[in-house]
């Protein structure tokens, strides 16, 4: 990856071409060089939405994301899952990074991506 421009499209090419996501709508993107940031809501053939936040810097070909929230909730708005990084439970053993299940536990969870997250959509049957 050269720049934040080029990781941006990298991400959206992929979101549009999921076979799973029916539509996205871009709430904020900001480029500039090599740091950038997007917000997306992605919405799911099933019915569900996921929100999609990365905030992340280009060094030395490599995308570092330094900030993140993927906030998957069903039609109804109830939460399935949110994977993210706020630094709010440290007792968690993979802190900050950490994942929000829908019956309310919050369980460790290594750091994700934008791209292991629509990896996790390939894997869910609808």
């Amino acid at each position: 990856m050269t720049d934040a421009a080029t990781y941006i499209a990298t991400i959206r090419s992929r979101v549009i071409a999921h076979p799973k996501i029916m539509k996205i709508d871009v709430t904020r993107e900001e480029i500039q060089g090599h740091l950038g940031l997007f917000r997306y809501r992605l919405f799911l053939k099933s019915g569900d939405m996921l929100e999609a936040f990365e905030r992340f810097t280009i060094e030395n070909t490599m995308v570092h994301v330094t900030k993140y929230s993927f906030q998957w909730q069903n039609a109804t708005g109830e939460l399935r899952f949110r994977w993210d990084n706020a630094a709010h439970h440290p007792e968690i053993e993979t802190h900050p990074h950490h994942l929000h299940t829908g019956d309310g536990k919050i369980l460790p969870h290594p750091p994700v991506t934008i791209l292991d997250i629509l990896e996790k959509l390939n894997d869910i049957t609808f």
